[in-house]
């Protein structure tokens, strides 16, 4: 390994002795001799950290994006490693600025949320079809057929539920004591009038109870991941049937954003607009099918 500018070296001890671990050190050590050996390269001299300019450091990150076309997350390392070793400077007085103090990272895009396909569903719906457990039918149905979170779903009280022969809603208290009415399918419906009929006569206003009383978030993630497992889709759980309904409701029912953010209960569209970004199979198949 080449020697490193005697700073470099001084920024990586002083680490050493804030207790980092080795692999942080190794990660800083090499980010440090990639920005040297490129400042050389585009200098043709040593490499002199006291006389880094700002415009060195953007003109570095956008080498890095265009020319060797790393990832964003490695980009957004660099810069990090960067602003500590020219902050460092600046401590021991050094330098008198920090010239990476501005330099900003690389956007990475947020992927869609992980929904089931078409597919999946129906493989994750029929095996909670054929439960003979009432509660684990109504827990998977109701969650995949409102998108609600595993919280929401276990505080609700038999007093949210309202159903009809043709209709039925619950009452959802989300996230900030918001609370929001969700409309209620066929199918939904009817696993709920399952449960009602099995649900034990108990105190406890709590509309799903376990063998151990109220149902918790954790007993809804072991009831999800079970049925999951039954039918092949490891990985799945509780959030993965609500970004399944909120992708369905954009992709398939045509509803708008706005009416999504209502039914999921987000505060900011921008929460809901991540399901219309297309998944890795939704570009693959698009690739497929210009043959």
């Amino acid at each position: 390994m080449c020697p490193l500018h005697p700073l470099i070296e001084a920024f990586l001890q002083d680490l050493a002795r804030a207790g980092r671990s080795p692999r942080t050190l190794a990660g800083y050590r090499k980010d440090l001799a990639d920005f040297a050996a490129w400042m050389e390269g585009r200098y043709g001299e040593a490499f002199d950290p006291k006389a880094t300019l700002p415009e060195d450091l953007r003109d570095y990150r956008q080498h890095l994006l265009s020319v060797r076309r790393r990832a964003p997350a490695t980009i957004n390392r660099r810069v990090s490693a960067l602003r500590a070793f020219f902050a460092y400077l600046v401590s021991r007085g050094e330098i008198p600025s920090n010239p990476a103090a501005r330099l900003s990272g690389v956007r990475q895009a947020r992927a869609a949320p992980k929904a089931l396909s078409e597919a999946e569903l129906r493989r994750l719906l029929r095996e909670a079809r054929r439960s003979p457990n009432p509660l684990h039918r109504a827990v998977i149905l109701l969650l995949a057929h409102t998108g609600l979170r595993a919280s929401e779903l276990c505080a609700l009280r038999l007093s949210d539920v309202t159903l009809s022969e043709r209709k039925g809603k619950i009452v959802v208290r989300g996230k900030g004591e918001k609370v929001r009415e969700v409309p209620l399918n066929a199918e939904a419906r009817e696993a709920l009038r399952e449960w009602l009929a099995a649900r034990p006569s108990v105190p406890e206003d709590a509309l799903f109870i376990g063998r151990r009383g109220p149902l918790t978030p954790s007993g809804v993630w072991r009831i999800v991941t079970a049925c999951a497992r039954r039918a092949g889709l490891e990985g799945a759980h509780p959030h993965t049937l609500r970004h399944t309904f909120a992708t369905r409701l954009l992709r398939e029912a045509g509803a708008d954003l706005v009416t999504v953010a209502e039914l999921m209960g987000h505060e900011s569209l921008n929460t809901t607009a991540r399901y219309t970004r297309p998944s890795e199979w939704d570009l693959e198949a698009a690739v497929e099918r210009l043959g």
